[in-house]
C-alpha cells in the first residue's frame, strides 16, 4: 500500500497584499477569502496562536501552489535559519516548480458519503496523484477521515478508525498529540489493504515565512510523523512540515520520501508553497 500522509487543505486565500509584506486588512483585521460565492471573513490577530476562528474552510475555494514536477525531488532546507528571539525565518521564495490550483470539494451528493456520513469537504491529498482526502471540520479539530478515488469505478476507498485529528486548535509553538488508526476493510483499486498508522504531530517552531508574493509572520510549522505497518511486507515511514498561518490556513508544504527517519531531511518528494 502506497504511504498516505494527510493532507490539512486548510483553505483560505487572501486578496491583495500589505506592500507584499503581509496578508491585506480591513480596518478591523479581516481578510476575505475569495472565489466562494458570499464572501466570508476571518480576524487575525497575529499573535502567534491559530484559533479555530482563524482558519476558515469553504468548499468551492481555489488555492494555487507551486509544486515540484512529479516524480522529482526538490531541495529544502526544513530549519530555515534561527534568529535571535527564538523565532525561525525561512525563505521560500524559489518560483521553481509547476504552478497547480486545488479545490475544496463539497461532500454533498459525492459517491463515497455513505462511506463517510459526517465528511464535509475533501480535497487531493497531493495534486499530482488523483486520491481525495476526506475530511470534517469541528469546533476544536480538523479531521481526516479517509481516502477516497475520484470516481467509485476507481474502486479505491480508506476509511480511518479512528479518524486522524490532522489539526487540534488552538494551535501554538509547542502543542503536540499522537493518533492511532487503522484501515481495516480498506480498498485500493480494487486490492484489499490494511494497515496500522501512528501519528505523532508537534507544533516545533515559529517565525517568518517568505515568499514571492507574500511573507508571512508568527506563521506555525507544525511536523507530522507518521510511521506505517503493514499485514506483510515492511513497514514505512515518513516526516512532513506544514507551515499555517492565520486565516490562509496552509502556506507552504514539505513531504520527505518514504523511509525517512532525518527531521532535518534534504530533499523532499513534495514542495509546495501559495503562489499567484
Amino acid at each position: 500500500m502506497r504511504t498516505v500522509l494527510a493532507a490539512t487543505m486548510v483553505l483560505g486565500c487572501a486578496a491583495g497584499s500589505d506592500g507584499g509584506q503581509t496578508p491585506a486588512r480591513d480596518g478591523g483585521g479581516y481578510i476575505a477569502i475569495p472565489d466562494a460565492g458570499p464572501v466570508p471573513t476571518c480576524r487575525g490577530n497575529l499573535d502567534g496562536v491559530i484559533e479555530r476562528s482563524e482558519v476558515v474552510f469553504v468548499p468551492g475555494v481555489q488555492v494555487r501552489y507551486r509544486i515540484n514536477p512529479s516524480a522529482t525531488l526538490a531541495r529544502v532546507v526544513p530549519a530555515g535559519t534561527a534568529n535571535a528571539d527564538g523565532s525561525r525565518s525561512w525563505d521560500f521564495g524559489d518560483t521553481s516548480g509547476d504552478l497547480v490550483t486545488l479545490s475544496l470539494g463539497t461532500s454533498a451528493g459525492q459517491w463515497w458519503l455513505s462511506q463517510f456520513p459526517s465528511a464535509q469537504y475533501a480535497a487531493p491529498i497531493d495534486p499530482r496523484a488523483p486520491e481525495l482526502g476526506v475530511y470534517a471540520a469541528m469546533t476544536d479539530r480538523v479531521q481526516l477521515l479517509g481516502v477516497v478515488g475520484p470516481a467509485q469505478s476507481d474502486m479505491t476507498v480508506v476509511p480511518y478508525d479512528p479518524p486522524v485529528d490532522i489539526l487540534r486548535f488552538p494551535l501554538m509553538d509547542g502543542a503536540t498529540w499522537t493518533v492511532d488508526s487503522t484501515t481495516r476493510g480498506a480498498t485500493l483499486h480494487g486490492t484489499p489493504v490494511a494497515s496500522r498508522d501512528h501519528y505523532v504531530l508537534t507544533v516545533d517552531a515559529h517565525g517568518t515565512v517568505t515568499l514571492p508574493e507574500l511573507t508571512f509572520r508568527n506563521a506555525l510549522r507544525l511536523r507530522v510523523e507518521l510511521t506505517q505497518t503493514f499485514p506483510a511486507g515492511p513497514g514505512t515511514r515518513r516526516i512532513q512540515y506544514l507551515w499555517m498561518a492565520e486565516c490562509y490556513g496552509e502556506v507552504a508544504r514539505m513531504t520527505s520520501r518514504d523511509g525517512e527517519v532525518d527531521p532535518a531531511f534534504t530533499l523532499a518528494a513534495e514542495f509546495r508553497r501559495l503562489g499567484l
